[in-house]
């Protein structure tokens, strides 16, 4: 085991003995030994020992805690970060640094339109019959490539951000064709979500965002200092640029899911137009992501660490 995840009303959280204590009205339910456990994710009404916490935090277990109504995530807890702020101080140069951040941002656009590419070939191989909406989004993310793998072709982030979102237009219309239409996916939607398959991908994208925090801090570097997507009011940006060339990693999990029927119309709720899962389908995607992202947290950890030692070999040369 290497994450908790703890998804039921009136849950108490105890710290006993290096583990976490269940108790459930009073009854206790099991425990949890800490050193068994990365992270642990909290949804709906559960009450903590703050010992608990101190503990968690000590141990470097990452606590992302999700909204009981949308899976949105409204806290995460870490321990400390990694205690080289040279780091911290070259990814702060580095920022500054518009042809450092231009080079990022290609790489980053370009991996990112890559993977998508890549689903929808996966795609057509598996559905012909889906052949020509699948065809025709591969051959805009084709175009755009062919545009920004020219060396010759000089950009800023902006225009670098034009990109991407033009590609994600052309990604997610022909991504929505995988989908049958009585799941009524046409478009993302993220406030609400509106589908079964914009649900799944919404709680996707925050408990991969929370990994991407958590690499960032263990790899010494400041998630809010990005350098894609620019600094926001409580946005960690360099996870979002992190998560940026995994989605269509997330994508294709989400597809398998709705194709193998792992997930289905009664494993999901709706009310007032939001569309979200309910216990049984979240259970079910909780294992399922789980598994897909073992190898993907290394994948971040892996990032941090190259981009950090990146920062600092850049501010070292130019000093």
């Amino acid at each position: 085991m290497s994450t908790l995840f703890l998804d039921r009303k009136d849950l108490t959280l105890g710290f006993e003995g290096q583990s976490i204590a269940l108790y459930e009205q009073g009854s206790k339910r099991g425990t949890v030994p800490l050193h068994l456990l990365q992270r642990v994710v909290i949804r709906g009404q559960v009450t903590l020992d703050t010992r608990l916490l101190g503990a968690l935090a000590e141990k470097n277990i990452g606590v992302l805690m999700l909204s009981g109504r949308n899976h949105r995530c409204v806290a995460m807890l870490f321990g400390k970060p990694h205690n080289d702020t040279q780091r911290r101080v070259a990814q702060y140069a580095c920022y500054l640094d518009k042809t450092e951040r231009v080079k990022l941002s290609r790489w980053l656009v370009i991996s990112k339109l890559r993977s998508q590419k890549q689903l929808l070939s996966t795609a057509m191989a598996k559905r012909q019959d889906l052949r020509k909406g699948l065809f025709a989004g591969i051959a805009t993310l084709n175009g755009i490539l062919e545009q920004l793998t020219n060396t010759s072709n000089e950009v800023s982030v902006e225009q670098l951000r034009g990109f991407e979102g033009g590609g994600a237009a052309a990604y997610f219309k022909a991504f929505s064709t995988l989908f049958p239409p009585a799941l009524e996916f046409n478009s993302r939607q993220r406030r609400p979500p509106t589908d079964p398959v914009n649900a799944c991908l919404s709680l996707g994208y925050t408990l991969l965002h929370f990994d991407a925090v958590k690499a960032c801090h263990e790899s010494g570097l400041d998630p809010y200092i990005g350098f894609f997507h620019d600094p926001a009011f409580g946005r960690e940006s360099l996870a979002c640029d992190f998560i940026e060339i995994l989605r269509a990693e997330l994508d294709a999990l989400i597809w398998r899911l709705f194709s193998e029927r792992v997930l289905r119309a009664e494993n999901f709720s709706k009310e007032n137009g939001k569309v979200t899962l309910n216990k049984s389908g979240r259970q079910s995607f909780y294992a399922e992501y789980e598994v897909f992202a073992r190898p993907v947290r290394r994948l971040l950890r892996r990032y941090g660490y190259s981009l950090a030692q990146r920062f600092v070999d850049i501010v070292g040369r130019d000093s």
